[in-house]
């Protein structure tokens, strides 16, 4: 082969011919001496195109088989791990799978405050068409504004077996208000000393999810009212951290705090607290904030808290009471007895239309980790109910029947302080 003259641009070689006097191109003779391959400027800039795309390429596919999510390493095994005796709302959408009453199948409550979970509880143990219904009685207590409801859930023709494991039927006996380290780490070591049995159970766990700024507003109209949770234990990794958390109060409460200061508080457990109480906290050494850069410890928080609830059976949202009903009646082939009314109209709701644009936009900054997660929440949702809308041949029937949905009212007075 001759040989190949590279050239630094792609115009042909030329020079200008003696007898040229007026610079035309005609009066210029081309180069043949030897052939000539264009390469230059263009062919180094598509080469250095190709190169950098297949490495971003390969770097999106290692950060996503690797756990890498931005910079930061993830523990994807220990996020997606599932206890053998959780059921998940994928396991249910199996053929002959049910929710078994009468058998060891326990529904567990993951209760985040001001979601609107104290009147869900509710008509839990109230408004649902049993074989067996709840028996429900009200006791005074001292000091209280209203009588304390309690309700015994046995399983029909089961005695004193529980399925309900909620605030209302057994009561807080893993701690006030406990999140998913402390029930998943609780709940069947308790049922078994209580109820004895050595068959293993099978556990249900659900939760609802409520649009961030309104949640966050409820809790801190909640607070101002003299709410501090304080006697939550916050059990993680075998030790209380009740007494280790922080607190942004001094005295007894946070009575009258204003919205400026609620917000400025760095240690407040109102910002991203359903993110923080859906996640495995085990992954980020529990409370501890300085075990691990802030950065990772968020993104791990974050991705543990979307793979827990994927691991529930069943959710709500606070804004989709409606669909919310549908989807737990036909998940667990339970009916309520009557459609239950939705209330929009809330004290969140009139302290927002108070407060100015750039308030409500640094609240939003303060829950990140909770919009992204309510994001994922609204997905995951719209999915199950396509789910159980192929499978329903009379949804618009069973549909119709639900008028307004649950009313998930997120300012109740009987709220634990």
């Amino acid at each position: 082969m001759d040989d190949v003259e590279l050239t630094e641009d792609c115009e042909p070689l030329i020079e200008d011919s003696p007898k040229a006097s007026n610079g035309s191109f005609n009066n210029r003779r081309i180069i043949t001496k030897k052939p000539r391959r264009c390469w230059g400027r263009r062919g180094l800039v598509v080469g250095a195109s190709v190169l950098g795309l297949g490495t971003l390429l390969y770097l999106v596919y290692y950060w996503r088989e690797m756990g890498f999510i931005g910079l930061y390493r993830l523990p994807i095994d220990d996020i997606l791990k599932k206890p053998a005796n959780i059921i998940s709302f994928n396991q249910l959408m199996h053929k002959n799978f049910e929710f078994n009453i009468r058998g060891l199948d326990v529904m567990v409550f993951l209760h985040i405050q001001k979601t609107g979970g104290t009147t869900f509880g509710k008509h839990l143990v109230q408004d649902l068409d049993l074989d067996r219904d709840c028996e429900c009685r009200k006791n005074w207590k001292k000091g209280r504004r209203h009588p304390k409801l309690h309700c015994d859930c046995f399983r029909p023709g089961q005695g004193s077996l529980s399925w309900l494991f909620s605030r209302y039927s057994t009561g807080w006996k893993c701690g006030l208000h406990p999140d998913w380290t402390e029930l998943t780490g609780c709940v069947d070591t308790y049922l078994k000393g209580e109820e004895g049995g050595s068959d293993p159970r099978r556990y249900f766990y659900f939760t609802i999810l409520r649009e961030p700024t309104a949640r966050y507003l409820s809790e801190f109209r909640h607070v101002q009212r003299g709410a501090t949770w304080k006697t939550s234990t916050n059990m993680c990794g075998g030790r209380v951290w009740a007494d280790i958390i922080p607190r942004c109060y001094k005295d007894e409460d946070w009575s009258d705090v204003e919205i400026e200061e609620f917000m400025n508080c760095p240690h407040n457990p109102a910002a991203n607290r359903q993110t923080r109480m859906l996640a495995d906290l085990e992954l980020v050494d529990c409370h501890n904030k300085s075990a691990m850069e802030p950065g990772r410890r968020n993104m791990i928080l974050l991705e543990s808290a979307k793979a827990n609830l994927e691991k529930m059976a069943y959710f709500a949202l606070t804004e989709q009471q409606r669909l919310s009903q549908y989807i737990f009646q036909q998940t667990f082939n339970i009916q309520f007895k009557t459609s239950l009314e939705q209330i929009n109209a809330t004290r969140s709701s009139s302290t927002q239309a108070e407060l100015d644009s750039a308030v409500l936009a640094r609240i939003r900054e303060i829950n990140s980790l909770d919009v992204q997660l309510y994001s994922f929440a609204q997905q995951l949702l719209a999915k199950r109910l396509n789910i159980l809308k192929e499978q329903d041949e009379s949804f618009e029937e069973n549909m119709s029947k639900i008028k307004d949905g649950l009313d998930l009212d997120d300012d109740d007075d009987d709220e634990e302080y």
